[in-house]
């Protein structure tokens, strides 16, 4: 495969176990492992995997170069 992003795509789960899943995976790589976690859609889930692997990846290199300003007052 081309693209060798990590990707771990969740379907069912609670918010909170989603955080519990995110915490657990996250210990087992270094702080400089570039994880992408998505949530399942109404749309995500009739999407191909590979093409829902390219979106993914392309909105994590965006929110890379442009990150949310959440909790931040300009």
């Amino acid at each position: 495969m081309e693209n060798e992003q990590k990707v771990i795509i969740m379907h069912g789960f609670t918010y909170e176990q989603i955080d519990l899943i995110m915490n657990a995976v996250k210990k087992q790589f270094d702080s400089s492992a570039d994880l992408i976690f998505a949530k399942t859609t109404e749309n995500s889930v009739k999407m191909r995997v590979k093409d829902l692997i390219e979106d993914l990846s392309g909105d994590h290199e965006y929110l890379k170069k442009n990150p949310p300003n959440f909790g931040k007052r300009e």
